[in-house]
């Protein structure tokens, strides 16, 4: 049975705090709307809107400073099932998914579903297959728990090394899409933004670590939450006399099929291993929506999928938050919370694109009749698309949109309060900085404990791991902020091979760990060095014509070569210890002590024998 005695451990004033947080958030937003009523500067409320935003979830990680590293590292293991929901939410998506794939799907159509399927699914196996596991271990970190798993340290290296080049492009997609956020909000100077943005990072993460990061992230996802809903649930009504859009749009999406069959939008016809993912900035919507495998053919689309599936079971950010959980069970119940959150903004991204591609529909049609346009007018007023110059007549082709701008427009297309479309960019900001903050966590933490204290980080004093990982934190923000704006790269293509590296690398070793007791610490070398080999050949085919491996779908290469080859090799060396085969069955058995605390308490107890 589960065990659920530290249940009781949980803060009984959270809701409290966040009824407080929500009330300051709405608050704000009143009050803007109240002052834009009164003829105030657009850029006074904007600027408002932005330091009001960033103050409140600043303040709701420097109220969870602490000293003792447990807390620090897994924030006490007292984090609430749904309130883990909402971080695992808002740091699966990002700014870097918000953004970029509700702006796939309105430019691309049905074809950019895969992604959504693929962060279902990787939940889904994450719950099933690797979570549970990971949190009945008990390490804070993925290389801590396969370094311990093994009892290795090249394995904890190793694992290290390869976990921190997802984690760091995650950084460097987050800190580009919160740039652009705060760039709709207040216009600045790209470094002096990205010291801001890392400024925030540090004050908000370093009191509290992974304590900090929980319930600020959770703040921050019900921000998003409102920014994302509130003006979807009006534009419903406005389309379907219905709040709920994300059940409701079916009507519309049959009206956008016969304008955009009026207009005479393409039906492009892709071969099976087409991946053409719209790009970032300025595009043209030129595919019809409805339109299957026009942009991604049908085995990329499975391949894509299966992809995005290993890559978030592996995700080291995604996989740590299991070890703030009370128990086992509440891990399981927190993923099942993320899995109705994602798929609720999944269908809300959908509702999005129907109406906005309705009323551009609309928009062309009638000003081809003569009439006017307003809605394309209102997206070129707010700077999120432009319209060729010189044409009688505006053509599908003609008016290119911002394509990560299109959860902002849509209350622009609206004609809704310019103080709404501040409080969606205001959204997209704080999606940005939790996945940024997770990831940025998550890399101080391997750094403090899996290169510079390991393998006994638990000798060094709680005052000297905070030490080590709060400095870390701030030269890895930095070291972020530097490259979001000296790199150049597409957030949402970095997004996905991030999650390409995970799924490739860390994913295979991770399941073996768990449902194979006979894999070694050799046999996971292999792996984990069998599947780099793969990602360095994606990257380099990459331009060959005719041979290329898309790097966000080497996982469904890369993971069954890295399992065959870290069993073949396990095969053929020495098989781990009696002590190993202790550990796995003790993972696997969901109630009682952590394997991790009572190898640490054993270790003490042993330590102060010897002295």
């Amino acid at each position: 049975m589960p065990d659920r005695q530290s249940a009781t451990l949980v803060n009984p004033m959270v809701g409290i705090y966040f009824g407080i947080f929500a009330a300051s958030l709405a608050a704000i937003v009143v009050l803007l709307l109240i002052f834009e009523k009164l003829g105030f500067a657009e850029r006074s409320l904007k600027t408002t809107m932005a330091l009001g935003a960033m103050t409140l979830f600043a303040s709701v990680g420097i109220g969870a400073y602490t000293n003792r590293f447990r807390e620090y590292a897994n924030a006490g293991r007292r984090i609430p099932a749904f309130y883990n929901g909402l971080t695992l939410t808002v740091t699966i998506l990002g700014g870097a998914g918000l953004t970029g794939l509700s702006g796939a799907l309105f430019l691309a159509g049905f074809d950019m579903l895969f992604m959504g399927l693929g962060l279902l699914a990787g939940l889904t196996a994450m719950l099933m297959l690797v979570a549970p596991f990971v949190r009945k271990f008990g390490v804070p970190t993925i290389p801590g728990y396969l370094g311990k798993r093994f009892e290795s340290t090249p394995v904890r290296l190793a694992s290290a090394s390869l976990a921190v080049i997802p984690l760091f492009i995650f950084l460097i997609a987050e800190f580009k899409i919160a740039l652009l956020a705060l760039s709709w909000l207040v216009p600045m100077a790209p470094a002096f933004a990205a010291a801001l943005l890392a400024f925030v990072l540090v004050a908000t993460l370093a009191p509290g670590g992974v304590r900090s990061l929980s319930w600020s992230s959770a703040a921050q996802a019900l921000a998003v939450l409102v920014a994302v809903l509130l003006p979807t649930a009006i534009a419903a009504v406005l389309q379907t006399n219905l709040p709920f859009g994300q059940f409701s749009h079916g009507p519309t999406l049959r009206a956008v099929a016969r304008d955009e069959a009026t207009l005479g939008l393409q039906i492009p016809i892709a071969t099976l291993l087409t991946f053409e993912v719209p790009g970032q900035g300025l595009q043209a919507f030129a595919g019809r929506y409805t339109s299957a495998f026009g942009n991604v053919g049908p085995l990329a689309f499975v391949l894509g999928i299966l992809s995005i599936m290993a890559g978030v079971a592996g995700s080291p950010a995604l996989l740590a938050r299991a070890v703030t959980m009370p128990t086992v069970y509440d891990t399981r119940k927190s993923i099942g919370w993320a899995v109705i959150l994602v798929g609720l903004m999944l269908t809300t991204f959908s509702a999005v694109a129907v109406f906005e591609r309705h009323v551009l529909a609309e928009d062309l049609l009638r000003q081809s009749s003569g009439g006017a346009a307003p809605g394309i007018a209102a997206l070129v007023e707010h700077g999120f698309a432009t319209i060729a110059t010189g044409e009688a007549r505006l053509k599908p082709g003609s008016v290119m949109i911002e394509r990560d701008a299109t959860l902002v427009a849509l209350p622009a297309l609206f004609a809704l309060p310019r103080v709404v479309v501040s409080l969606v960019a205001a959204g997209i900001l704080a999606a940005a900085l939790a996945g940024a903050a997770a990831s940025l966590t998550q890399l101080a933490l391997i750094l403090g404990e899996d290169v510079i204290h390991a393998p006994q980080s638990w000798l060094y004093s709680d005052n000297q791991r905070l030490t080590v990982c709060r400095i870390a934190m701030a030269i890895l923000a930095a070291a972020g902020a530097t490259a979001a704006i000296s790199v150049p790269g597409d957030p949402l293509m970095l997004y996905l091979n991030a999650l390409a590296f995970s799924g490739a690398t860390l994913f295979p070793v991770l399941l073996l760990s768990v449902w194979w007791k006979r894999l070694n610490a050799l046999g996971t070398l292999a792996a984990l060095a069998s599947s780099f080999v793969v990602i360095l050949i994606a990257i380099g085919t990459t331009e060959l014509s005719g041979l290329s491996l898309p790097l966000a779908l080497a996982p469904a290469l890369a993971a069954p070569i890295a399992i065959v080859v870290g069993m073949i090799v396990s095969q053929l060396t020495p098989p781990p210890g009696r002590h190993i085969l202790e550990s796995v069955r003790d993972l696997r058995v969901p109630g009682g002590e952590t394997v991790y605390d009572r190898e640490l308490r054993r270790a003490r107890q042993r330590s102060s024998t010897n002295t």
